[in-house]
């Protein structure tokens, strides 16, 4: 499976990041992690570790909050 990104990296709560379904997350802060929180129907959270990246699938509309570390979002589509 191959990431196709989409547009350029930007804060998590952009309004392009909001309006995207598959997002790509990276946190390159080198010692601190970040909390993630995504405001779907029900709220969800999860902890971004120092120099890592996850690929979040999401409602269109559903805003990202990070806190602590320095994330960047993409917005991403999958391809063969």
């Amino acid at each position: 499976m191959i990431i196709k990104p989409l547009d350029t990296e930007r804060s998590p709560n952009a309004a392009e990041i909001t309006m995207s379904k598959l997002v790509r997350l990276v946190n390159t802060h080198a010692t601190d992690s970040s909390m993630i929180a995504i405001a779907n129907a029900t709220a969800a959270e999860f902890t971004l570790l120092p120099l890592s990246s996850e690929i979040v699938e999401k409602e269109i509309g559903a805003a990202i909050t990070a806190s602590g570390g320095t994330v960047l979002a993409t917005p991403v589509a999958f391809t063969n």
